[in-house]
C-alpha cells in the first residue's frame, strides 16, 4: 500500500521532541545534517532519497533512517543514539597560571583520566574537602548558557570557595546547532517547548549539585546565569523575531531579576535569579561575564577576548572604551560541516601531530596514559583541525590555498579508519577562520592601535584552552603578533558570574560596561571581506622537520 507522508504534519524527530527526547539535529530538522539518526527496531519506514544519500544498504536493511525524514505509521519501536552526556568539567586555569590568584573555572569535556595527564588540572567532583560544610552553610549556584554545553558551580557563599560541578549538553540543539536554527525555530512556534527543554536542563543541573552536596534547596541564596542573548531570550521565552533580521533588536539586554520559579520553573526553590545584562544581539551575558573577570573595563592597558565558536564573539579594549563584534564562523570549529567532525567526546580526536614517517598520529579525548591502548577514533573535534591543517601545510600535502596535492585532492587524508579529513573540510574550516581572523583586525583597526600595543590576548571556553596556540597562529587563526600574548582563560562565563555572586562585581560596573561598549556591524565594514578572504590562506612559518614521505 501506497502511503502518501506529505499530507503528515510530524515527523519522528518532532514527534521524539514532544516526547522530551532530545537527539542531536544541528540543521534543526531540514534534513541538511544527517545528524538525527535513529534506528527502527520494528515498524522502519521506506528510506527516502535523503537517507539513500548517508546510510549505505546494509544500514538501510537494518532500520536505520534520519528522524527528520521520518514519518511513522503504525506501531513502530525507535532506538535512539548513544546519549554524548559524558562531559566532564572543571578545571582551574588561574590555579596553574598564576598560583596566588584565585580559582578560574573551566567548562571542559575532559575525562578524569585527560583531567589527570594535562598538568595538574584537577577534577573537582573527585576532590574532597573543597569546603567546609554546615547543616547552615549558605550557597550559591553559577549558570553558564551554553549553545552547545550546559555548566553550573555550586560556591559556598560564606568561604568563597567552589563545592561541586555540574555539566551537560544543551539539548536545545534538537532544535538546530547554532543561534540561527534555533531562533527560526522559536519563531515557527516552538518557542514554549524550546523554553521547557532549557528549563529542564538546568533544573537538573540544579538538582545534581544539590545531591552531590547533600544540601537542600532552602540553603540557595543566589542564582546567577549568563549566556548569549539568543539563550537568555530562549530561557525568558522572549521573542526571537526581531534577533535574526537586520537591524538585529534584542527585547532586553538588561539586568534581570526574578525568582527561580519564574526564570526557571522551580517553584520548590524560594532563591533570587540574576541573568546578566548583554550588549547587543549577538554579543551577550556571556562576553560580559568575560570582561569582568578578566578586569578589562578596570585595565589601562589594552585586551582582547576571544570566544571562538559557531559565533565568534570578541573585545578588544580597556577602561576608557571598548569595541566588540560578532562573526558567523559557522559550525567547523564544534565539528559541524565536517565530515567526520563530532564535539569533543571521548573518542574524538583532539590533537594531531607528524610521526618521523611522515604518518599523522593523534590524541584522542579519553586515552588513558600507561595503558598500550588507544581508543578506536570516532571523528575530531575543532583542536585536532587546527593541528591537522597546520600539519598538512608544513608537510607540503596542502598548499597556502589549502588544496590538497593530487595524492589526496579525491579522496582526502585519512587519520584513522573511521576519520578522514577531506578537501570540502579543510575549506569549512579555512572559511571558519577567516572569519575570526578578518574581526580580530576590524576591532584593531577600530581602536587606531597597532597588534603590539595589545597587552594579552583571552581565548575563553574549553576550546581556547585545548587549543595548540602555537599551530593556530601557524595557520593564521591567531595573529603572529599575539601569539606570545595569549593565554587560555578557561570558562570566563562561571568565573564572571561567581564575581557577580560573590559581589565583587556590581550591577553598576556591568552596566557601566554597556555604556562603554561600541558594537561593529562587520557587514558594514568595508575591509572586512578584503580581509576575510586574505585570511583564507593557510599562512604557516616554517620549521625545521625531519624530511617525511607522503602517506
Amino acid at each position: 500500500m501506497i502511503i502518501d507522508r506529505s499530507k503528515q504534519q510530524k515527523n519522528l524527530l518532532e514527534m521524539l521532541q514532544e516526547k522530551n527526547e532530545y537527539i542531536s539535529a544541528p540543521c534543526n530538522g531540514n534534513g541538511i545534517c544527517g545528524k538525527c539518526i535513529v534506528r527502527y527496531k520494528r515498524g522502519a519506514t521506506e528510506p527516502t532519497r535523503r537517507d539513500r544519500e548517508v546510510f549505505s544498504e546494509k544500514q538501510l536493511e537494518d532500520g536505520y533512517r534520519l528522524a527528520c525524514q521520518s514519518h511513522p505509521v503504525g506501531a513502530y519501536e525507535v532506538e535512539l543514539p548513544e546519549s554524548e552526556e559524558t562531559i566532564e568539567v572543571l578545571s582551574e586555569w588561574e590555579k596553574q597560571q598564576k598560583p596566588d590568584t584565585e580559582g578560574l573555572t573551566e567548562a571542559d569535556t575532559q575525562t578524569p583520566a585527560e583531567a589527570k595527564t594535562s598538568g595538574g588540572i584537577q577534577d573537582k567532583n573527585t576532590a574532597e574537602g573543597t569546603a567546609e560544610k554546615t547543616e547552615n552553610a549558605i550557597y550559591g549556584i553559577c549558570i553558564d548558557i551554553g549553545t552547545t554545553t550546559l555548566a553550573a558551580l555550586l560556591v559556598n557563599l560564606e568561604t568563597e570557595a567552589d563545592c561541586q560541578t555540574a555539566v551537560s549538553v544543551n539539548h536545545q540543539r534538537a532544535y538546530g546547532s547554532d543561534v540561527l536554527s534555533r531562533i527560526s525555530a522559536s519563531n515557527s512556534g516552538k518557542k514554549w517547548e524550546i523554553q521547557r527543554c532549557i528549563r529542564q536542563d538546568l533544573q537538573k543541573l540544579i538538582r545534581e549539585l544539590l545531591q552531590k552536596e547533600k544540601i537542600t534547596e532552602q540553603q540557595i541564596q543566589r542564582i546567577v546565569i549568563a549566556g548569549n542573548t539568543t539563550m537568555c531570550h530562549l530561557l525568558r521565552g522572549f521573542s526571537c523575531e526581531t534577533l535574526g533580521v537586520a537591524p538585529f533588536l534584542p527585547v532586553d539586554l538588561s539586568w534581570m531579576e526574578g525568582s527561580a520559579a519564574d526564570f526557571l520553573g522551580m517553584k520548590e526553590l524560594d532563591t533570587k535569579v540574576v541573568i546578566l545584562p548583554g550588549i547587543s544581539a549577538f554579543v551577550g551575558a556571556d562576553i560580559m561575564a568575560g570582561i569582568a573577570k578578566m578586569n578589562m573595563h578596570r585595565s589601562e592597558g589594552y585586551h582582547l577576548l576571544l570566544d571562538i565558536g559557531t559565533n565568534g564573539e570578541m573585545v578588544l579594549g580597556n577602561c576608557r572604551h571598548m569595541y566588540v563584534t560578532s562573526t558567523s564562523a559557522g559550525p567547523a570549529f564544534e565539528g559541524g560541516n565536517i565530515s567526520c567532525g563530532m564535539a569533543s567526546i571521548p573518542g574524538v580526536i583532539s590533537h594531531v601531530f607528524m610521526e618521523e614517517t611522515g604518518k599523522a598520529g593523534f590524541q584522542v579525548i579519553g586515552e588513558t596514559d600507561g595503558e598500550n591502548k588507544k581508543q578506536q577514533a570516532i571523528g575530531i573535534c575543532g583542536t585536532g583541525m587546527i593541528d591537522l591543517v597546520y600539519e598538512l601545510r608544513e608537510h607540503q600535502m596542502i598548499d597556502e590555498h589549502g588544496t590538497y596535492s593530487d595524492l589526496y585532492f579525491d579522496t582526502g587524508y585519512e587519520l584513522a579508519e573511521k576519520v578522514k579529513f577531506t578537501q570540502n573540510d579543510i575549506r569549512e574550516l579555512q572559511m571558519a577562520k577567516a572569519a575570526i581572523r578578518a574581526g580580530v583586525d576590524i576591532l584593531v583597526k577600530k581602536a587606531g592601535i597597532a597588534f603590539d600595543e595589545v597587552d594579552n590576548c583571552y581565548l575563553a571556553g574549553g576550546f581556547g584552552t585545548k587549543i595548540d596556540i602555537k599551530k593556530a597562529a601557524g595557520i593564521g587563526l591567531i595573529p603572529k603578533e599575539l601569539e606570545m600574548k595569549t593565554i587560555p582563560a578557561g570558562n570566563t562565563v562561571l568565573a564572571g558570574t561567581k564575581e557577580v555572586l560573590l559581589s565583587r562585581i556590581s550591577k553598576e560596573e556591568l552596566e557601566k560596561i554597556q555604556t562603554m561598549a561600541d558594537v561593529i556591524n562587520l557587514a558594514e565594514e568595508n575591509d572586512f571581506e578584503e580581509l576575510y578572504l586574505s585570511y583564507m590562506a593557510v599562512s604557516y612559518t616554517h620549521l625545521t622537520l625531519p624530511t617525511t614521505s607522503r602517506v
